[in-house]
């Protein structure tokens, strides 16, 4: 008697999946691999940014108490809710909101003051936080510290100018600060609402309040950038009430999710970045295909928070639900394999040359090569060719890897030095996207580009090995 055999199923990639299958404009993709959740995103077919979401604290606010003074390395450490010690540097704690007593320009032990997560823990540097308290939404930070008011760098001058106006008519601002008075951070119906729900504003120490006009404030008409500036400023002014009522080691404010980040990166990248460089120093450019960028998840109750988040803060980005029981999000876009060649030692450039990248403890060290490209007559041309492309490459890599603190790039040795001007203002520029604030410092004299990137999270190295 013969045995039926039945057929496994073949996996099929239906029509329209393979044409989601386009990264040319950018998918941003929330799945799981080994069993943890994580964030990837791919754009012309290349893994640009990873990150493995993982519970933490940065953004969070805290009634924090001061453990001991570090004065020899001007510093103090600060205990938060269980247990928690962290590092806080006094250059972050010059404009403190005390609740235990009134501030008098000095910060002493056993102090209850409130602090900001500003870096969770990694290997064995503590978590550290900031006395200078900042809420942000997508046009506005509001921060303690300094009064000063701020423009985004983008914000053209024009622009600058017209906020500036209305902050002066509207009697906010004198003279480049922010006018030091909890009145002109309250709209009066917010005032309103707050007086009826027993709460005074008018008793609140308030600290030197600053603020910052964001790059998309210049989107606003005049009614809704006062909306705007009011809904954040009336939960500012909210949290610092608060804090003068909870006891020490009270969360006042949760970290925000994870993939908030991600979302605003991914969303804010549609413009177009300027270079000061022409047409023919500039490598390649293809343009991208006419395929709109999306967000795609196959966590179905993260698409519900993907979708909210969107609408809440008006991003025109689609949100996909991606289904299938036989072929797996990850597997679909090669999550795990596009990883291992992420985070390997050499990169190859289109060119033929290459980067080298390697970690040590106190700095990461990338060196070009020319490898395959041929140089030809003109040296000059074609290193320069080189370091652009490379240029490219190793902002990319920063991003990718999460790379930060001490970066010593040893770019091929160009003997012009308008070249070399050429190619530090271009490796600026395309830093200047990151959303990890990194600073291109200079070419020292043996012609090593210094940059410095902040350490935020850890590397991908480290998140993706972690067991």
């Amino acid at each position: 008697m013969s045995r039926k055999i039945e057929a496994k199923a073949s996996v099929v990639i239906s029509e329209e999946e393979q044409r989601s299958l386009n990264t040319a404009a950018g998918k941003l993709l929330f799945t799981s691999i080994q069993g943890r959740q994580c964030a990837m995103v791919i754009e012309k077919d290349r893994l640009v940014e990873a990150a493995f979401l993982n519970p933490g604290k940065v953004g969070a606010v805290y009634i924090g108490k001061i453990k001991n003074m570090a004065k020899n390395i001007d510093a103090c450490f600060v205990e938060i809710p269980k247990g928690e010690i962290c590092f806080l540097p006094l250059k972050n704690a010059e404009s403190p909101f005390l609740v235990n007593r009134i501030y008098d320009g000095r910060i002493l032990e056993g102090d209850e003051l409130l602090v900001q997560v500003a870096r969770d823990a990694q290997k064995s540097k503590r978590a550290s936080v900031t006395a200078h308290i900042s809420l942000a939404n997508e046009y506005f930070v509001l921060s303690l510290g300094s009064a000063k008011i701020g423009y985004s760098t983008k914000l053209s001058p024009k622009v600058k100018d017209a906020i500036r106006k209305e902050f002066t008519e509207k009697a906010l601002a004198q003279n480049g600060f922010l006018i030091q008075n909890i009145g002109t951070l309250l709209s009066i119906p917010e005032a309103d609402r707050m007086k009826a729900q027993g709460i005074k504003p008018e008793s609140i120490p308030l600290p030197s309040v600053g603020l910052v006009v964001r790059t998309k404030a210049e989107e606003l008409g005049a009614e809704e950038l006062w909306n705007q500036f009011y809904s954040i400023s009336g939960q500012f002014v909210r949290l610092l009430y608060t804090a003068m009522h909870r006891s020490c080691f009270s969360c006042l404010r949760k970290a925000p999710a994870e993939f908030e980040a991600m979302v605003q990166q991914f969303a804010g990248e549609d413009a177009e970045l300027k270079v000061s460089l022409s047409d023919e120093e500039l490598p390649p450019y293809s343009e991208p295909s006419p395929c709109r960028r999306e967000i795609v998840t196959d966590h179905e109750a993260l698409y519900e928070q993907l979708q909210e988040y969107c609408s809440a803060h008006r991003y025109s980005l689609p949100v996909r639900l991606y289904r299938d029981s036989m072929l797996s999000l990850s597997t679909l876009y090669s999550l795990e394999s596009r990883l291992e060649s992420a985070l390997s030692r050499r990169v190859w450039l289109k060119c033929g040359g290459s980067l080298i990248i390697e970690n040590t403890e106190a700095l990461t060290v990338i060196d070009v090569n020319s490898g395959k490209c041929e140089v030809g007559a003109d040296a000059g041309k074609a290193y320069q060719k080189i370091n652009l492309e490379a240029a490219e490459e190793v902002a990319r890599q920063l991003r990718l890897r999460n790379l930060s603190g001490i970066i010593i790039v040893d770019f091929i040795n160009m003997q012009s030095a308008g070249d070399n001007r050429k190619l530090l203002q271009y490796m600026r520029e395309l830093t200047a996207r990151d959303r990890v604030p990194t600073k291109v410092v200079d070419i020292t004299a043996l012609g090593l580009v210094e940059i410095t990137r902040q350490k935020i999270n850890k590397p991908l190295s480290e998140q993706y090995h972690l067991t």
